[in-house]
């Protein structure tokens, strides 16, 4: 209420933090990439480029063992991923061009550019996506090594970006959230209709239903 009663006051306490958490942003950024392994980049690269690709595969695979071994909550697995992937998609899509934020290699010369990147820089798509598939997986899978590895692999994916010079942290933290909520939201959908969805997914007597 104090503060509310002084504005110069509200203004100068809001302007330092906001100073404070850019140059924090920026620091972290070039400790990161200025301090990476170069004999891994290769690793980084992969590690980026595996965001899309894990994206593009798990709900493939999920799809057709159901299929073919007839279990129709594989393929509702498939579909509750693919519109996970959906809603990242569309957020990111509001986000990068709303914000419109430079990629740091752009603004300071500071920054070594290690991967290609042309689009804004807020939020980080590779981010979001990892944290999308990896989350899902955590959702409908219960393996503690499977999800150890998943939630180990969406971190690695999120240094990579830094590392590789392509975004903020406060890009990648963003992301983080992002995806996870993009998970979280398909996963509260599925649950509130699985039996709608299951009555429309089951297309025969012989399917097998494992919840």
């Amino acid at each position: 209420m104090f503060l509310f009663q002084h504005p110069a006051l509200l203004l100068i306490l809001t302007t330092t933090l906001f100073e404070t958490l850019t140059y924090l942003d920026l620091s972290t950024l070039q400790l990161l990439n200025g301090n990476r392994a170069t004999d891994l980049d290769f690793l980084l690269l992969t590690l980026t480029i595996s965001a899309y690709g894990l994206g593009a595969c798990v709900p493939l695979y999920l799809y057709l063992v159901g299929h073919f071994k007839k279990v129709v909550s594989l393929k509702l697995k498939a579909y509750q991923y693919v519109f996970a992937m959906g809603l990242n998609i569309l957020f990111i899509g509001l986000l990068k061009y709303t914000v419109d934020r430079p990629r740091p290699f752009v603004t300071h010369d500071t920054i070594e550019q290690i991967a290609e990147a042309s689009s804004p820089s807020f939020p980080s798509g590779h981010t979001a996506y990892a944290f999308t598939a990896a989350i899902m997986l955590v959702l409908m899978f219960r393996h503690p090594l499977l999800r150890g590895l998943l939630l180990t692999w969406a971190l690695l994916v999120a240094y990579s970006r830094l590392a590789l010079g392509v975004h903020y942290p406060s890009d990648v933290l963003g992301s983080m959230l992002l995806g996870s909520a993009a998970a979280f939201l398909s996963t509260y959908a599925f649950r509130k209709h699985r039996e709608q969805f299951f009555a429309l997914l089951k297309r025969s007597r012989n399917l097998r239903i494992m919840r």
